[in-house]
């Protein structure tokens, strides 16, 4: 059926932050879809009773696999190996399959996902938004994702400037929800103005005026309360008016799509109400408002993850997070189209540093492990300069290094031309290096006329690393590609005389003889 227009509501992030949209649709709890698009970015988040319960997005970053590879589960040899990595919910059952990760593990990576899409969202000022009753997500498929701590952290972290501008008047009216604060991890002045709060509505300025603080320290707080989920929020301009939200409840819907899950194994999810989990309790620090050129200077020197957040190694993850929320929103490069040329390029390249530095961080598994390699990486460095290893070798092998990185990532992309230009160019730089060649060699078979080409690049690895069975394998699926199964067989029982016991060349050569 043609769906009535005032069934689905649009707008902007510019007169409705992401922030006060999540709130509003839990308030009214809403059923449907919000999709946001900023400029080539477009993400889908899917509500049931007013909770998120899923996210979907076309950023590479948010795909599975590249999760998987940034916390150190898989190596991007192994990532490559599977079938349909690039279908997460695919991917999720494959390691399931094989025993790699569990279901709860699975679920657990799913939650991170859908929570990082949902930071980024959180960042971006002036997207454009459709919500939709008519599109659903699918029966079973819902996450339980904790936005009430999500969106208190990013209300601590808001500018005096930008919380000020989400009142349109000192007027509008507050008063106290029936959501209690326990699992809620007050800072001193929100459980002030809180306890100031009742039953009965008090305007904003009442609430300043009996807060005993500042004006700006009042309203921030008010307005984090607000988006907890502790205080109700009268006479002001919602995303969703009563009227809309009475037709998207009342009208019997037909529904459009919902959100596909092929082929994977997830448990039922109980559609309840997601509980805020406890927080921490934290006491806002005073604002530390820096320039544009001093935050560029600061990320570009930047040595450590924990130098580009302006933050301690031994932070909390709360101040971890409240520093890249300030950050974001101060330096997203949206900000900055104005500017052009050199600046905006270093704004762009800046954020990229926040936003790797904070994925990396924000989760105790993948900053154990960076914490690791950044005290490995300092100790490497030392003894290199102390053997002398310095000089236009080490540039050479750093940018081979940085072009096949980059290769690896077009590859992944199945951007197979560029990847082509940048593994060329690592294999020039580093010809000694095995894993170069191969995957030169792998990016060259995609197309059949380089096919002869691209086996002198893989036997030049296996040269280079004879004992190496990924590279065999490599060379045995690629003649397989090209229907040589002999050739096949033969690199297959070569690499067994080698590792009798490589169970992968086995399963490969066992499905050439079925």
């Amino acid at each position: 059926m043609t769906p009535r227009p005032e069934l689905e509501v649009k707008g902007n992030f510019l007169t409705h932050p992401f922030a006060e949209l999540l709130t509003e649709c839990a308030r009214a709890r809403l059923n449907g879809s919000l999709r946001v698009t900023e400029r080539d970015k477009k993400c889908i988040f899917y509500f049931k009773n007013g909770n998120l319960v899923f996210a979907v997005s076309n950023a590479r970053s948010s795909r599975l696999f590249d999760v998987l590879i940034r916390r150190g589960k898989l190596s991007k040899d192994d990532i490559a190996k599977i079938p349909n990595f690039s279908n997460d919910f695919e991917l999720a059952a494959f390691l399931q399959s094989k025993n790699l990760l569990t279901q709860a593990e699975c679920d657990r990576l799913f939650i991170d996902q859908i929570e990082e899409i949902l930071v980024e969202a959180l960042t971006w000022p002036s997207s454009d938004w459709i919500f939709s009753p008519l599109a659903r997500v699918r029966d079973g498929l819902a996450f339980p994702i904790n936005t009430t701590s999500l969106l208190v952290e990013y209300g601590r972290c808001l500018s005096t400037e930008n919380v000020l501008g989400q009142f349109r008047s000192l007027d509008e009216g507050f008063s106290r929800s029936g959501v209690q604060e326990i699992n809620i991890g007050l800072s001193p002045d929100e459980a002030f103005v809180l306890s100031r709060a009742d039953d009965d509505v008090l305007t904003a300025a009442s609430l300043v005026s009996v807060s005993a603080m500042s004006e700006a320290s009042a309203l921030k707080a008010i307005y984090t309360l607000w988006l907890g989920g502790l205080l109700d929020r009268n006479d002001w301009q919602p995303a969703f008016s009563a009227e809309h939200i009475a037709v998207m409840k009342n009208a019997r819907l037909e529904i459009r799509s919902e959100a596909k899950i092929p082929g994977v194994l997830i448990s039922e999810k109980e559609e309840t109400a997601v509980k805020p989990m406890a927080a921490t309790p934290a006491t806002p620090e005073a604002e530390k408002v820096i320039s544009t050129e001093e935050y560029l200077q600061r990320v570009e020197s930047a040595e450590t993850f924990y130098d580009v957040l302006g933050v301690d190694s031994k932070a909390d993850t709360d101040t971890i997070k409240r520093a890249y929320f300030g950050l974001a929103r101060s330096f997203h490069p949206d900000r900055f189209h104005a500017e052009g040329g050199i600046t905006f390029q270093r704004i762009q390249q800046a954020f990229t540093e926040l936003a790797q530095a904070n994925e990396t961080l924000k989760n105790a598994e993948t900053r154990e492990l960076y914490d690791y390699r950044m005290r490995k990486e300092l100790a490497d460095r030392d003894k290199r300069r102390a053997a002398g290893d310095s000089g236009q070798d080490a540039i050479r092998k750093q940018q081979a290094a940085e072009n096949f990185e980059r290769g690896f990532d077009l590859l992944m992309n199945e951007e197979l031309n560029d990847a082509i230009q940048f593994f060329a160019r690592a294999v020039h730089l580093a010809p000694q290096n095995a894993r170069y060649h191969a995957y030169y060699g792998k990016a060259l078979s995609s197309d059949p006329s380089q096919r002869y080409k691209a086996e002198s690049e893989m036997q030049s690895a296996i040269k280079l690393d004879p004992d190496n069975p990924t590279l065999r394998i490599l060379l045995a699926e690629f003649f397989i590609q090209f229907n040589l199964m002999k050739r096949a067989e033969g690199e297959l029982n070569r690499l067994l005389a080698i590792f009798p016991s490589n169970e992968e060349a086995r399963e490969l050569l066992k499905s050439l003889n079925t």
